[in-house]
């Protein structure tokens, strides 16, 4: 693992010794025995990872920490403190530092795996921007427990299963693994629930011109197009016997053909497939395959409901409000009290995805200064819990329509009336199949 680390320690031989540790996993390490000089240089060097000792002469490290975080918000500080003052690292804590270490150090080995979790962690933020995801304080805002499992698995090739309600972000935490993992090739996905039976197959494997009717000409799988990537396979669950028995040969030998060809082709890819569906269950009623289900189910993590994360509910809705806003042409207002109190008291059966359905229809309907819960809404929320993410959709597509009668058929108007974009009423006409 290459990456570049400073080291703010005024005894010399421990900071040798911690620059020793970490340059034999292949660190670039540079040393400052005060807090003033460093600071000068870091906006320059934009290290990785700052480790500093809290007690330094001059500068402590907690006036560090603050300072530096400033101007360099991507990077991940470790603070190192004597083991009587835990209070100073927790300040240091609340300043910016993602964690601290007392001396004597743990261990060698657990110091290094501290730096390369913060490595890990820092080169994500990044990730996450450059793949559209949410940076990792939302997408596992109140799921830290499978972060760090995840950081720990992410790296390897092992096949991953990923288990939950609809909704709950499976395939963005998918792509998050992909990130984590470094691994070169492209994140591809197959949805195997949207697709019918013979097309999951050649969507899946590819096929040769002549293949079946339509094959105009060879085109390769998304097995190819995955080459020294991932490939995700969400509704597994939905996957026909007989693609389920290719699929299993597939993990087995690492080998398949294209519908219709002859040539056996190898696979690199990494595999990770996730269900809303209980497998252990449709193993048991003789509709999944025994072996597929063991194969595939060699790391298994559950992604928790919203309604489990209620704690975290308020921070993921203001960032999907900012995101929302930004697409929509619209001001990010605050919550109102009303939807505030729903959210606390409402189970959110369609999970992220409903909450981000109900945030973007508040942005569009909202008159006033705070985004609201309309009362229909709630009623119908309340009274048909499982089919709200419907019902909201269908009020919004009302909506729509009711302006665009109104203004008799004319979009900019009705665009104007909705208090949105005419590129948004356009991209919402399209949605709704109503163009």
């Amino acid at each position: 693992m290459n990456g570049s680390v400073v080291i703010i320690e005024d005894d010399t031989s421990f900071a040798t010794f911690l620059k020793t540790l970490l340059e034999e996993e292949g660190f670039e390490i540079l040393i400052f025995k005060d807090a003033e000089s460093a600071l000068l240089q870091l906006p320059d060097l934009k290290p990785d990872v700052v480790i500093s000792d809290l007690k330094l002469p001059g500068m402590d490290g907690i006036t560090l920490v603050e300072k530096a975080k400033k101007v360099l918000p991507e990077t991940e500080f470790l603070v190192i403190t004597a083991f009587g003052s835990i209070p100073s690292a927790v300040a240091a804590l609340k300043k910016g530092a993602f964690d601290y270490l007392t001396k004597p150090l743990p261990s060698p080995e657990e110091f290094v795996e501290k730096i390369k979790s913060l490595m890990r962690r820092k080169e994500s933020k990044i990730l996450y921007q450059d793949f559209s995801l949410p940076p990792f304080e939302i997408l596992f805002a109140g799921m830290e427990d499978l972060y760090e499992k995840l950081l720990e698995v992410a790296p390897t090739s092992a096949t991953i299963l990923l288990l939950g309600e609809t909704g709950t972000g499976k395939s963005a935490i998918a792509r998050a693994i992909h990130l984590l993992s470094k691994r070169k090739g492209p994140f591809v996905e197959i949805n195997c629930a949207s697709l019918p039976e013979n097309l999951v197959e050649a969507e899946l494997f590819g096929f040769e011109k002549g293949a079946f009717t339509g094959a105009l000409k060879t085109k390769p799988g998304k097995l190819e197009l995955a080459k020294g990537g991932t490939l995700f396979l969400d509704e597994i669950s939905e996957m026909s016997p007989t693609v389920q028995a290719k699929f299993l040969r597939l993990l087995q030998d690492r080998c398949f053909e294209r519908l219709g060809g002859l040539e056996t082709l190898k696979t690199d890819a990494r595999f990770i497939t996730a269900t809303n569906k209980d497998l252990a269950k449709l193993v048991a009623e003789g509709k999944f395959r025994e072996d597929l289900y063991y194969r595939i189910n060699v790391l298994a993590f559950t992604i928790p409901p919203l309604r489990e994360r209620r704690a975290h509910l308020l921070k993921i809705a203001n960032f999907i409000i900012q995101k929302k806003a930004r697409e929509l042409g619209r001001e990010a207002k605050p919550l109102s009290q009303r939807l505030i109190e729903f959210f606390h008291n409402y189970s959110f059966p369609g999970n992220i995805r409903e909450l981000e359905n109900l945030l973007e229809r508040s942005l569009l309907l909202s008159k006033g200064e705070y985004l609201d819960i309309f009362p229909e809404a709630s009623r119908e929320s309340a009274s048909l819990p499982h089919s709200s993410v419907k019902n909201l959709r269908e009020l919004e597509k009302e909506a729509i329509l009711k302006a665009l009668k109104e203004c008799k058929g004319n979009k900019k108007e009705a665009a104007q009336k909705l208090g949105i974009s005419l590129r948004t009423l356009y991209n919402k006409l399209k949605e709704f199949d109503l163009t």
